[in-house]
């Protein structure tokens, strides 16, 4: 509801300018600013966003590797996790949980981005 004052008849307080200033060259549009939506460009997007979050989590579980079995000579240790004893293991947890501030944000950044896009693909489907 608009309320005027009687003496003047406008809003109290209201801007006599524009809140934000109109663009003299139009912008690009945007997919969602059409109403259109790229199926194929939401599939690569989640592809992409896949593929860096699987090598995330491979690069932490390798460095958390490397730091349970330093010390181990031999060529398969981090491999052979059958035969991990309870200090190997305890310095693999150590190791994740040192390193959890570093690579979480960004997994979960990536997991994130991923559900946005894959929304965005159902609503492009054709209904």
């Amino acid at each position: 509801m608009t309320y005027l004052t009687p003496a003047t008849g406008t809003l109290p307080g209201a801007p006599t300018t524009l809140s934000r200033p109109v663009p003299l060259v139009p912008q690009q549009p945007t997919p969602c600013a059409t109403g259109y939506l790229d199926a194929g460009v939401l599939r690569l997007g989640v592809a992409l966003r896949r593929e860096a979050l699987q090598n995330l989590e491979a690069e932490l579980v390798g460095v958390c590797e490397a730091a349970a079995v330093q010390g181990d000579t031999r060529p398969s240790a981090a491999d052979d996790r059958t035969h991990w004893d309870r200090p190997t293991w305890r310095r693999y947890l150590d190791a994740a949980v040192r390193l959890e501030g570093y690579y979480t944000p960004r997994m979960r950044r990536l997991r994130d981005d991923i559900a946005r896009l894959e929304r965005l693909l159902a609503l492009a489907a054709p209904a």
